[in-house]
């Protein structure tokens, strides 16, 4: 089953918008501009200095990706699209039924930050994207000073 762009992105609502300012602040400390929201629930977004950054809210990771918002819109047309909205698996999830409705995202069961999180279909299920960001905000605010071998299966939601 093929996916479109527009089955790969979403539009969250302003609640969902303010709770991913908040859950997230420990880790966006600084201003950030939304430019594009996956619909696997990661967020990339502008800072003052131009540069897009990718919050991938299931290892809690955040990585520079382009240098603008034009340089980012040019690597939306290369693999790096693949790695970033995962297509494949959007294919999967939605041949399997699991279709997110407007302003929903997908979220996991177990957060792909620890060893048993995957990115595979019975893994996810499509929820509210103001409740993907404030768990997975707050579940990786409570493991971030762990070390890596310290984190262990931890369920989310269901």
């Amino acid at each position: 089953m093929a996916v479109g762009w527009s089955d790969l992105i979403f539009t969250p609502n302003d609640d969902a918008i303010e709770r991913l300012a908040e859950a997230w602040a420990w880790r966006l400390k600084d201003p950030f501009q939304p430019v594009l929201f996956s619909v696997i629930g990661d967020v990339f977004f502008a800072r003052d200095s131009g540069e897009i950054w990718w919050l991938n809210t299931g290892t809690g990771e955040l990585t520079q990706v382009a240098d603008s918002v034009d340089n980012f819109r040019e690597l939306l047309n290369t693999e790096h699209a693949d790695e970033w909205l995962m297509p494949a698996l959007i294919s999967q999830l939605h041949a399997a039924g699991k279709i997110p409705e407007p302003g929903e995202c997908y979220t996991y069961i177990t957060l792909p930050v620890f060893a048993e999180g995957e990115y595979v279909v019975d893994n996810l299920n499509p929820v509210p994207a103001g409740e993907h960001f404030a768990i997975t905000g707050h579940i990786h605010h409570e493991i971030a000073e762990l070390p890596d071998e310290s984190k262990v299966k931890l369920q989310t939601v269901q």
